[in-house]
């Protein structure tokens, strides 16, 4: 997992907010992020607007490119089912993808979930080259911060087969890149720094640039 950083709500969005605070028990059934503003649905909007820096877009759970892994959705964080004056809160919701979203999580919810925008997820969670599954880090030694990853992994369903095939086949990727960049400035995919910087799984990269000795030369950005 990696960290997200939330883009500031926009004006118009807190105007729809407030609207849906005030009346969200009388239309309870209705979606408002089918709303539109400028002719345009409100998931679209936060599809654009939800990012602070401009990476690909990408899942805020499992880090895949949306679109391009699996299709593109907004999670609420807290399930519009049991928070239903949350549904437009800019705060509670994410991007993700339909696998992490709507096939793992659907209505599942605990305040013991790791959220990828205020949880220091870069401390809390690593990855195995070798299986390609995600874990808790060895670093975190209180036991509650290790339940609350491991209850994460299992609700976005992180370490499901497909999952972890991808991440070891990025990791490959990864290390033919390296061995390409340390003896050539040519190459026909982006560098092991930018697929750190970028993604997608972008947190596959920054374990393996950790695990590079100091000694030998970075590659070329």
């Amino acid at each position: 997992m990696t960290p997200f950083r939330r883009g500031p709500s926009p004006a118009f969005w807190v105007a729809k907010e407030s609207q849906w605070a005030e009346r969200s028990a009388r239309w309870a059934a209705l979606d408002p992020l089918g709303w539109t503003h400028e002719s345009r649905p409100l998931r679209d909007w936060f599809h654009e607007l939800c990012r602070e820096e401009g990476p690909l877009p990408l899942c805020a759970y499992c880090d895949g490119q949306l679109d391009v892994t699996s299709r593109s959705t907004v999670d609420h964080f807290a399930p519009r089912e049991h928070f239903q004056a949350l549904s437009l809160a800019w705060h509670n919701l994410f991007p993700a993808c339909d696998l992490c979203n709507e096939t793992h999580k659907r209505e599942q919810w605990s305040c013991s979930l790791v959220r990828p925008d205020s949880d220091p997820v870069e401390e809390w969670f690593d990855f195995e080259p070798t299986t390609g599954k995600v874990r808790p880090s060895a670093a975190v030694e209180d036991r509650r911060i290790r339940a609350r990853v491991r209850l994460t992994i299992a609700v976005f369903g992180l370490n499901t087969p497909e999952r972890c095939k991808a991440r070891r086949s990025v990791m490959r990727d990864l290390r033919n890149a390296w061995k390409r960049d340390a003896r050539t400035t040519e190459h026909d995919r982006p560098t092991v720094t930018e697929r750190a910087e970028r993604g997608p799984f972008r947190f596959v990269a920054r374990r393996f640039l950790d695990a590079v000795p100091a000694s030998e030369p970075r590659p070329q950005e």
